[in-house]
């Protein structure tokens, strides 16, 4: 079938999607590279969780449980909430995506923050809605920008807390603030992708928040803290009301057998989880100071990321980069992102972080050459 014939199909918003582009993953000549593109857990899960993976293959013949309650269980256990209230899938981005298809249609707006996750304004145009893009106050998301955009016709409001690319967060004084002034009618994403890298008080991941504000939706991931990434799971939290929607519309075994099983036992691996966010926070801050001191800018960050700025006036990003590659070090540039001047750098192992920052170090010291 023809190209235009084919466009005409399908809903208009569709037409404008990119699509969506995953951190690089490639192997460079026969080496494997070092992998900072992704966000990606820098550990293997604990090997008693590995030990009984293996078991699961006698039952692959069947279908996974369709409502995940032992995993449900276990998530409410894990976070004190109703197991009814719980909503799992295939990775956070495939209830980001049930969302989208619920709250969203033609005629109807949803509200994304610029230099946010690039997957919200993709499920945005899939389900008809037109995108409408909440300026940042630099690198942070100005939640006053979100209101100010609000129309008769928005339908949901879609950010990350802390923000992916940008590492940055928004407290809990800001966000019941920010909550309190939004029309009920309209339902607020709160992708929480990152929140256990988060130890202070005064941040919330917005769990607690759902009582008081049944209009909000939290989602969290499996991919990042706890290392499982490859088995793409994640979950939601919100009313029961909207729970029994988005219940309706996902696919009947979105949680493959894998998935529920070592989700499950994950959740109770205490000294995996402290393990991980010790290292986050060692490298966080070594990470930062050492970029800044070779000439780069690096940003505060909340989660297992680090966001840099090349100044383009002094030296060449796309070199560096390249540069990088050629080491076998892959970091992920956010030209997509509208970050022209950026790329972002994922927190790996401490064998692979010493070997990045003295890479890093060479090639800037031939680039403060040229200057």
């Amino acid at each position: 079938m023809e190209k235009k014939i084919l466009s005409k199909l399908v809903k208009p918003t569709i037409n404008k999607i990119a699509k969506y582009i995953p951190g690089d993953s490639k192997i460079i000549g026969e080496k494997k590279v070092i992998k900072l593109s992704s966000n990606e857990s820098p550990f293997k899960v604990p090997k008693n969780i590995l030990r009984f993976s293996s078991k699961l293959i006698k039952s692959i013949n069947t279908y996974p449980d369709g409502d995940c309650l032992l995993l449900k269980t276990s998530i409410s256990e894990k976070f004190r909430i109703k197991k009814n209230q719980i909503i799992c899938g295939n990775g956070s981005d495939d209830i980001l995506s049930i969302i989208a298809q619920a709250f969203g249609r033609e005629n109807s707006e949803i509200i994304c923050s610029q230099y946010g996750f690039v997957y919200y304004p993709i499920i945005s145009k899939v389900s008809g809605s037109k995108v409408v893009t909440a300026k940042s106050n630099g690198m942070n998301i100005s939640l006053e920008n979100i209101l100010r955009k609000i129309s008769k016709k928005t339908k949901i409001i879609f950010f990350a807390n802390p923000n992916n690319p940008t590492g940055t967060v928004i407290f809990k004084n800001e966000l019941v603030s920010f909550l309190k002034k939004v029309p009920k009618n309209i339902i607020v994403v709160i992708d929480g992708a990152y929140s256990e890298f988060i130890t202070e008080s005064k941040y919330t991941d917005g769990i607690n928040l759902v009582n008081k504000f049944p209009n909000i939706i939290v989602t969290r991931t499996f991919s990042k803290i706890f290392a499982l990434a490859g088995l793409r799971l994640g979950w939601g939290y919100s009313s029961k009301n909207i729970i029994d929607i988005l219940e309706k519309i996902r696919g009947p075994f979105n949680v493959n057998l894998y998935s529920q099983a070592l989700g499950a036992l994950i959740l109770n691996e205490k000294n995996f989880i402290k393990k991980s966010i010790q290292h986050n926070d060692k490298w966080q801050k070594k990470l930062h100071d050492h970029i800044n001191k070779i000439g780069l800018e690096a940003y505060k960050t909340y989660a297992n990321f680090i966001l840099v700025k090349v100044n383009k006036s002094k030296f060449n990003k796309p070199k560096i980069l390249s540069e990088l590659n050629k080491n076998k070090i892959l970091v992920r540039d956010l030209k997509n992102n509208g970050l022209d001047d950026f790329f972002r750098v994922s927190i790996g192992t401490d064998k692979e972080m010493i070997f990045f920052l003295k890479k890093l170090s060479d090639i800037m010291k031939n680039e403060f050459k040229k200057i």
